[in-house]
């Protein structure tokens, strides 16, 4: 028997604003919703946020010093980055001099990194072979 990954939660600062990245921004759908959380799921995992109701927080480590980051594949490569653009969050991939931008009109790497409000990296590709040992339907 072999273990498989199929939940991933994370802790949000503000619930809603989080959800609008993940649901709007980058078309997970939310198939279960409750008070102080979100279920979401794209059919094989389930990616649970949940409002972060403890003491403050740090500030979140982000570019290559993070110690967290999260890859989503979507269909439409260029279309997510100018939807997440026109919400007014900065589309960029990372150098050794940290954020490089990238111009949403021709992303020439394949892929692109952005940050949720609480500044986890989303990797974001539309490669069926970004990560090696992931069999995409």
């Amino acid at each position: 028997m072999s273990t498989t990954l199929v939940h991933v939660g994370v802790r949000a600062t503000d619930l809603e604003k989080t959800i609008r990245f993940w649901r709007d921004g980058l078309g997970i759908p939310v198939v279960v919703e409750r008070e102080k959380s979100f279920d979401l799921s794209d059919g094989h995992h389930n990616f649970r946020v949940f409002q972060h109701e403890g003491p403050a927080r740090p500030p979140h480590v982000s570019g290559m010093l993070d110690y967290l980051h999260i890859g989503v594949r979507v269909r439409d490569l260029e279309g997510t980055a100018a939807r997440l653009l026109d919400m007014g969050y900065e589309i960029f991939s990372d150098g050794l001099a940290g954020k490089i931008p990238v111009d949403v009109t021709n992303i020439e790497e394949g892929a692109f990194k952005v940050e949720d409000p609480d500044g986890i990296t989303v990797d974001i590709t539309a490669s069926d072979e970004q990560w090696p040992g992931v069999q995409m339907a």
